[in-house]
C-alpha cells in the first residue's frame, strides 16, 4: 500500500505554531483575549450575533440542553446515527432520548416521525446535520415552535454549511459547534453555542464558568468580592486562550480550504455518477453541504469497506447508532431506516488535503469495489 488517503485531516499551519508558541510564552494559557477574539470571530463566520464558547461541542450541548429547560426524567428527541459526542449531553442531565427515525434514502431527521414522538415530557430537539448535509431545520423549527419546544442545532461538522442563504444553525434556538482536530477548525478541542438571544448567552456564560457573574466577581484589588452572589451553580467548561488562539490563526484560510473540499465533494460525485450500486447521499437544490466526509449508500458495506481501506482509503461508517447503547435507558423502538442507513452508509474522504488525482483513485476504487462485491460476481458469471 503505497498511500494512504486519510478520512480527516487537522489543520497545521505556521501561524498556529506561532499562535501557540506566543501564548504558551505569554503565560495566559487558560484565560486571555483571544477568547473574546474568537468568539467575535465566529460570530463573523457562522452569521450568528451570540456565541459562547465552552471546553468543547458536548459541553456546549449540555448548556443548551439545559437552558432549554431539560431536567431529569424529561425527554429530548433526537436521532440515533450519532456521535456519542452529540447524545451524551442527554445522560448526563438524566433525561431520556426518544429515538427518531431518519427519512428514507437520506441521513436526515424525519419530520413526520418526529412529530408522532412528541409527548408531554418532551422539552426539546436535536438535530444533527449529518457530517455536515443539512438537515430539515426549516420545518423542524416549525413544529418547535408549535409544540413550544426548544430547537438544538447540531453543527459540529457543519461549519460553514448553508440552506438557501442562511447559514447552517439559523433556524434553532441554539446552534452547536465543534473545533475538535479533525473539524474545519482544529482548535485541539474547543465548541461553541450559538444561541438566538442575548439573555440566554449572557446565562450561557455564567453559568460555563460555575455560575460567576465576571463584572461583579472581583473587587477593583483583584480580590473576590464577597458581595457578588452566584445564585445558580455551574459548570467549569470554558474554552481556554491557548484553544481560542490556534483557532483565530485559521479564519483567514477556511474560505480556501472549504472552497476546496465542496469543489472536491461535487468532482467525486460526478466520477461515481454512472456507477449502479453506488448512491450518493441526496442534497437538496439549495443547501450546500460542508462535506465533513462525502456520503454514500452501497451495498455489502462490509466488503466494500474492506475493498477500499485494502488500497489505503481510509472510509467509514462515520458513525455507530446510539440507540444500542443501555447507558441511556431509553426505550428500544423500530427504525427501519436507521437500520439501512447503519447498514449501507460509507463515508469517504473528500477533504481539502485530496489532489484530483487523488480523487480519480477513489472513484474508481469505488468502482472496483462494488464490481466484486458477491451479489455482482454472482450476475456476472450468470
Amino acid at each position: 500500500m503505497s498511500k494512504v488517503f486519510p478520512l480527516y485531516r487537522a489543520v497545521t499551519t505556521p501561524e498556529m505554531e506561532k499562535a501557540a508558541l506566543d501564548i504558551l510564552r505569554s503565560g495566559k494559557i487558560a484565560s486571555g483575549e483571544w477568547v473574546e477574539k474568537f468568539e467575535r470571530g465566529l460570530t463573523n463566520i457562522i452569521g450568528l450575533p451570540y456565541v459562547v464558547s465552552t471546553y468543547d461541542m458536548t459541553s456546549a450541548l449540555f448548556l443548551a440542553l439545559y437552558l432549554a429547560g431539560v431536567r431529569e426524567g424529561d425527554e429530548v428527541l433526537t436521532t440515533a446515527f450519532a456521535c456519542l459526542s452529540t447524545n451524551s449531553a442527554i445522560a448526563q442531565l438524566r433525561a431520556t432520548p426518544v429515538w427518531v427515525d431518519v427519512s428514507v434514502g437520506s441521513v436526515s431527521m424525519d419530520v413526520v416521525d418526529l412529530e408522532s414522538k412528541i409527548s408531554e415530557k418532551t422539552k426539546a430537539v436535536i438535530l444533527y446535520h449529518v457530517a455536515g448535509y443539512p438537515g430539515p431545520s426549516k420545518e423542524i423549527s416549525e413544529l418547535c415552535r408549535k409544540h413550544n419546544l426548544g430547537l438544538i442545532e447540531d453543527c459540529d461538522n457543519a461549519l460553514l454549511a448553508k440552506q438557501g442563504s442562511e447559514p447552517i444553525g439559523s433556524y434553532g434556538d441554539f446552534a452547536v459547534y465543534s473545533f475538535y482536530p479533525n473539524r474545519q477548525i482544529n482548535a485541539t478541542e474547543g465548541g461553541a453555542l450559538a444561541c438566538r438571544t442575548e439573555v440566554m448567552a449572557k446565562k450561557a456564560r455564567r453559568l460555563r464558568r460555575f455560575g460567576i457573574d465576571f463584572e461583579t466577581f472581583r473587587t477593583k484589588a483583584g480580590e473576590i468580592n464577597p458581595l457578588s452572589d452566584i445564585p445558580e451553580i455551574g459548570w467549569g467548561i470554558a474554552m481556554n486562550n491557548l484553544c481560542s488562539a490556534l483557532a483565530c490563526a485559521q479564519f483567514a484560510t477556511l474560505e480556501a480550504r472549504q472552497s476546496a473540499t465542496l469543489e472536491n465533494a461535487r468532482k467525486l460525485e460526478r466520477l461515481i455518477s454512472d456507477v449502479h450500486g453506488i448512491r450518493a447521499v441526496p442534497v437538496q437544490p439549495t443547501d450546500v453541504p460542508a462535506y465533513w466526509v462525502f456520503l454514500v449508500f452501497v451495498e455489502e458495506q462490509e466488503h466494500v469497506l474492506a475493498e477500499l481501506k485494502g488500497k489505503g482509503i481510509m472510509a467509514s461508517r462515520v458513525h455507530q447508532r446510539n440507540d444500542t447503547y443501555t447507558g441511556f435507558g431509553s426505550q428500544a423502538v423500530h427504525l427501519p431506516n436507521t437500520d439501512y442507513l447503519q447498514s449501507n452508509i460509507l463515508g469517504v474522504p473528500c477533504g481539502w488535503w485530496l489532489e484530483e488525482a487523488d480523487l480519480v483513485f477513489i472513484a474508481n476504487a469505488l468502482k472496483d469495489a462494488i464490481a466484486a462485491t458477491p451479489i455482482n460476481q454472482v450476475v456476472r458469471h450468470r
